[in-house]
């Protein structure tokens, strides 16, 4: 407290592209025994990431696109993840999250229904809310890819409302200019991102660990499991 003001202040963590049951193909000349591993790769990390925000009890997670590794997102994928959520849930710890070019939601899937915590985003760039026990409010904006290229530059139609003490932007798509060559996806500058007076921005489709800006933080955190020796 200063001056007799509240400071207000949240935890979570930012994670994106986790490409669940990646297949590893190119990795079938492993041995046996040794590629069952690098297959189970990408659940054991995303494992690490949830006991992670579990120990260090976060207010959310926050997950910018990519969560399974293709359009048709495998019952396994599905099953693993709805665990985790579960084990978040059980903590008091809500998810918030979208999906990108990989995970669409025009893919073909038998669904499983996630917990409560869990709050996807749609097809339209919208607003959630989110408030810890202190009364700290958060708004989140974001949208989930309606199909696997999007190639309109949906960051205008992100627009901060009043109301709460911090706005986190969540985009999965190509930042402009940038070093990394990539599918030129919901594309974005940096300039464009500032312009929208966020607190911080919560990338995704980048692999490689970016901070594009401080003050506020601009972040694409790249993938939890390596897929090839680029990432």
């Amino acid at each position: 407290m200063i001056g007799g003001e509240v400071m207000r202040s949240v935890q979570f963590i930012h994670a994106a592209d986790l490409h669940l049951d990646s297949p590893f193909s190119g990795l079938k000349h492993l041995p046996k025994e040794l590629f069952k591993r690098v297959q189970e790769s990408t659940f054991n990390a995303f494992d690490r990431l949830i006991s992670h925000a579990l120990e260090n009890k976060i207010d959310f997670l926050l997950i910018s696109g990519d969560l399974f590794d293709g359009e048709d997102r495998s019952l396994k994928a599905q099953i693993k993840l709805q665990k985790q959520m579960v084990r978040l849930q059980d903590a008091g710890i809500e998810v918030f999250f979208l999906h990108g070019n990989h995970d669409h939601l025009s893919g073909s899937w038998t669904s499983i229904d996630m917990p409560n915590n869990v709050h996807i985003f749609s097809e339209q760039v919208e607003k959630k809310h989110f408030q810890t026990i202190n009364g700290t409010n958060v708004y989140l904006y974001g949208f989930s890819y309606g199909k696997r290229h999007v190639y309109e530059k949906k960051i205008n139609d992100y627009q901060k409302e009043e109301g709460a003490d911090f706005h986190i932007g969540m985009l999965h798509g190509y930042c402009t200019g940038g070093q990394t060559v990539h599918q030129p996806y919901a594309p974005f500058s940096v300039q464009d991102l500032l312009d929208k007076k966020m607190d911080y921005w919560a990338l995704g489709h980048i692999h490689q660990r970016q901070m594009l800006h401080e003050e506020p933080y601009i972040i694409y955190p790249g993938n939890i499991q390596g897929r090839n020796k680029k990432e």
